[in-house]
Formats: C-alpha cells, structure tokens, sequence
C-alpha cells in the first residue's frame, strides 16, 4: 500500500495523528504548554530515568505526524502524475522536496492503528486523584464487582465507601473502634482489625452493623483466604494468627516474625508475605511456619503489601511524607519504586483485572495508579505524582 493509498479518503489517519499527538501534549509533563507543576516535576526526575518518561512516546508521536503530513504530500503529487503527465518534473521536484529521495512502500501491518495509539495515550494519564475527604485512612479495600473502594479511617472510627467512577462517597459503618486494616469477601461483608480493641470485627456492608468476630491480640494487618479464614497480623507479637471465618478459632500460624509487622498478604498457594516497620518482607509456609526475610527496603517501614497475581509484590513506604510504592519481584526478591510522593500513605489494593492500584493516606486522599504505567520496557521506572499533593 502507498502513501497516496493511505490519504485518498481525505487524510484520515493524518488528521488522527495530529489529533493524538495534541492529545498528547496536553498530558506530557515537560511538553510545550503544560503547567509549572508539570515542569517543577521533570526538574525532579533522576536523569538516568528520562528514557522511562513519556517523552519517549511524544517524540514518537511527533514524527509520525510529520510522516503523516509529508505523505499527504507525496500522495497530492502523485495524483497530479496520473492526470497531468506533462507535470512530471514539477511533481518529482516538489516530492523530492518534501520526502527526499523515493522510498519503499508502507503495508498495512507498518501503519499504526490510531484507536490503539489513542488508547495508549490515555494510559499515560497514570495518575488520578478519585476523592478526598476520607480522615486518616490507614485501610483500604477494592470490590471490583461493586465498582466500590472500602476506606477506613482510623481517627475517625469509621468505613466510608468511594465510588471508584464518580469519587462520590458516604459513611457506611461507625465507631469501629482502631481501625487498623480491611478486607472485603464479595458477599457483602468486610473484615475490619481494631488494634486497640484487640478484636477483629465483621461489618455488614449492607447496613453497616457490625459485630466481633473474634479477639486477636495486636490485630492490625488482615488477609482472607476466600470464604473459610483469615490471617491476622500481630503487631506487638511478631506472630500471624489463623481465624477460622466459619467459628471463632484461632490459632497462631506462624511466630517469631519479629515485632512490628504490619500487613499480610496470601498467594493462595500456602505462602504468606509478611512486612515490618524496619522495612523487611518475610516470605512464610502457612504449613509449617518456616520463614525468610526475601528483601528489605533501606530506611523504609513496610506498612501495606498486596500481590498481583503474576510473581510481585506492591509494598506501600510512607515514612517522611514521601509515600513511596515498591515493586518487588518474588523469585529473587528484586525492588524497584515505581511511584513516591503519596505523602502517609496507608491503604493498597489492587484491581488486577482492571489494571488499576488504589493508594489512600492520612491525608484523606484516594489515589489511582495505572499498573501499565509502572511497568518500564527497561525494567526500572518511577511515576511521580504533582507537586504539593
């Protein structure tokens, strides 16, 4: 196919690169036009992490979009060919002019499509903030099937819903006690830790009552392991405590993890992954206890992890209000950031389906991370938020 194939009909697919990469710019920090927060932002960027930022994309972009306008060219050329041949030497002047000398054609499978590089363009548009206003949240789930986020405030004693399309979002249960972390299970209810209490509560999502379901000693971090238990970890003990979901047994399931941990997360294949204030992930045997420190994060305080299906772990760092977002990789324990500036950052979910990851902090903010976004073609990356939020 030739150029002058692609814009007979009226140059389409110009017009549509044109379109994407004024899309483009408008969502490229350090582009021709963006705001002084933008530029403060690329300011800050380590050097050696420029090829990771969406410069690369724009750069892309504007050329296929000189290509593009110099094909038209090209094409408008070559129809004046077939209906003046006494215009030919003007026609191959002007061609050379605009496209140097003759070049071999372009196929169909060469053309990008422009719907997939529009789509492209949205997912850098990493960064969202869905709402504010939550208290000082230090839980959060995701119920990807209500659309809805589950955000507990622990100064506030409360569990506020978020709609995750709108940010609209309303109290739905009180005076929980501590709050330390939540879990939903798809059925309607979620899980709350009350640190202080020493208990783990049920919440019905429904109406917001609530009941104990069982006292667990240090009970901050929670993970359930579908419908038949829970995992709970002891902050003052070091310990990770069974529940069973079904009665009220518990029993402890792994020991010795050190004082101070914060979160558990499950791989629903008999491994629990543990994180602690000095910063170390401990991977744990729900069989028989056994465990290892897999990474440690320098200086960090590992207060959330989540899994995302496919061999890493999401660790939330909110020391010194600069709220950072580890990657780190299972088989090896490897560890990059790919997010910072989430200031106290205390909540993690993942929506893996989506592709999406929710932060929320003390400072009452729901965030949205695209999970595309993280994932540099060179293995190392870092997405950072505006200044001052």
């Amino acid at each position: 196919m030739s150029f002058g194939n692609v814009f007979d009909k009226g140059g389409d697919q110009h017009d549509s690169a044109e379109q994407s990469t004024e899309k483009l710019r408008k969502n490229t920090p350090g582009a021709e036009g963006v705001s002084k927060d933008a530029g403060d932002l690329e300011k800050e960027r380590d050097p050696w992490l420029v090829r990771q930022t969406a410069h690369g994309a724009f750069g892309a972009m504007e050329f296929l979009s000189g290509l593009f306008r110099n094909a038209k060219e090209v094409s408008a050329a070559q129809r004046k060919v077939s209906e003046d041949p006494q215009s030919v030497s003007r026609t191959a002047s002007s061609s050379m002019k605009a496209c140097g000398p003759p070049k071999a054609e372009i196929s169909d499978k060469d053309m990008p499509k422009m719907d997939v590089l529009s789509d492209l363009i949205d997912d850098r548009a990493a960064y969202s903030l869905v709402t504010t206003g939550l208290g000082s949240s230090e839980g959060l789930a995701v119920d990807p099937a209500r659309n809805t986020a589950y955000v507990a405030d622990r100064a506030g004693h409360k569990l506020s819903a978020v709609d995750l399309a709108t940010g609209a979002q309303r109290v739905i249960a009180k005076d929980l006690g501590d709050v330390g972390d939540v879990k939903v299970d798809g059925k309607g209810r979620a899980y709350v830790t009350d640190y202080a209490g020493a208990r783990l509560l049920v919440v019905n999502l429904s109406d917001g009552s609530f009941t104990v379901h069982t006292g667990v000693t240090g009970a901050y971090g929670v993970a359930l392991a579908g419908q038949d238990k829970a995992y709970v970890a002891d902050y003052t003990e070091g310990h990770l405590t069974e529940v069973d979901l079904g009665g009220k047994n518990t029993r402890p399931a792994v020991t010795d993890l050190g004082g101070g941990i914060n979160c558990v997360a499950l791989d629903g294949k008999g491994k629990a992954y543990v994180g602690n204030t000095s910063g170390t992930l401990q991977e744990a045997a729900l069989a028989d206890g056994k465990h290892h420190v897999l990474t440690e994060l320098p200086g960090a305080n590992a207060v959330r992890v989540e899994l995302d299906g496919a061999g890493r772990a999401y660790v939330l760092a909110p020391q010194q209000q600069l709220g950072r977002l580890y990657e780190i990789t299972l088989a090896d324990g490897g560890q990059r950031v790919v997010a910072s500036g989430l200031q106290s950052c205390m909540g993690l979910a993942l929506d893996t389906a989506d592709g999406q990851i929710y932060v929320s902090n003390q400072q009452g903010q729901l965030w949205r991370i695209t999970k595309c976004a993280t994932e540099a073609p060179g293995g190392v990356g870092k997405v950072l938020p505006p200044p001052g939020t």
